[in-house]
């Protein structure tokens, strides 16, 4: 009697893409879930214990978020030289590529859990920066 053997349905590219999936969705999951906790934050007031609990809540957000930052700013570096090859050495085009994938935060701070300094993913240019001033 002969033995049937299985064929993966799943492809090595298809696996790759369900992990860059997650890769970007758990962090934004976190920072979501870490809007919740701003507010409860924000209306105490401010001890040690708490001060030391938000240094660890952003150091433990920052090791999904940091690393999500530097591979979408490393694929906007990549799609961005594409778009000023493509256009010709056109530099406005690339740099609506760069910009928002440069720029922005890449380390997640106390201050973005109290929401006295809001998080941004995706950047703004320096000089835009006062379009976008509180």
């Amino acid at each position: 009697m002969e033995r049937q053997k299985f064929i993966n349905v799943r492809s090595f590219s298809e696996k790759t893409i369900s992990w860059a999936k997650r890769l970007l969705i758990v962090p934004m999951c976190l920072v979501l879930l870490a809007g919740g906790v701003t507010v409860a934050v924000a209306q105490s007031n401010s001890d040690p214990a708490e001060e030391a609990g938000l240094g660890v809540a952003s150091a433990l957000l920052t090791l999904p978020y940091g690393p999500a930052k530097i591979i979408y700013a490393g694929l906007g570096g990549i799609v961005g030289g594409a778009t000023w090859l493509l256009t010709g050495g056109n530099l406005e085009t690339a740099q609506t590529v760069w910009e928002p994938s440069f720029y922005g935060d890449y380390v997640i701070t106390p201050d973005h859990l109290t929401g006295k300094k809001p998080l941004r993913f995706f950047g703004v240019s320096p000089y835009q920066e006062d379009a976008y001033a509180e």
